[in-house]
């Protein structure tokens, strides 16, 4: 465990769903009030909820919501260019399912200053937040980091809550035997 630590946020509120009755994502459109930029998720069943960040989306979503969501800004965006609004989710969405090793993103954060490793474990994605630029990533793919940021994400301990995952011990496999090649 020398490379996890576990985070307690007692003043968090963790809504549960079941997986037998939760339906499935249906449209996500995104506006914006006052100059903050908001995602709507819509459901099958008529329900929705607002997000303002795309880690609250990720503590809420399974791997198959994340899924369907990333289908809907392919199906959406297929001929034209996003939106505004959509641009930053659909550019995380981008990132995490179409890992490219010329994006910018995976060029532009060695120098700077890792705060954060966080593990989402409903929805398999762990993410960076190095200076202002969090990088999401799915546990099982590898991306293009350099040795250097393996080993500081090492260091830095991996962020959980409330408990220790099997996923979590995967990821931490995964990401030395990267660090060993």
């Amino acid at each position: 465990m020398e490379y996890v630590e576990v985070v307690s946020d007692s003043e968090e509120v963790i809504s549960v769903i079941p997986l037998a009755v939760k339906s499935s994502i249906v449209s996500c459109k995104s506006y914006c009030k006052e100059d903050v930029g908001y995602y709507k998720i819509h459901r099958a069943d008529g329900s929705y909820k607002t997000y303002m960040f795309f880690s609250e989306i990720l503590n809420d979503f399974d791997r198959v919501d994340l899924i369907v969501l990333y289908r809907l800004f392919n199906e959406k965006y297929a001929s034209t260019r996003p939106s505004f609004n959509d641009l930053m989710l659909w550019g995380d969405m981008k990132i995490m399912f179409e890992p490219n090793d010329d994006d910018a993103v995976w060029k532009n954060h060695h120098s700077q200053e890792l705060i954060e490793w966080k593990l989402y474990d409903s929805c398999g994605v762990h993410s960076l937040m190095l200076g202002e630029v969090s990088i999401h990533m799915l546990v099982e793919k590898k991306y293009p980091l350099p040795q250097d940021t393996l080993m500081r994400m090492l260091q830095w301990k991996l962020h959980v809550n409330y408990n220790v995952t099997e996923t979590a011990y995967e990821l931490l496999r995964f990401i030395r035997s990267q660090l060993n090649q």
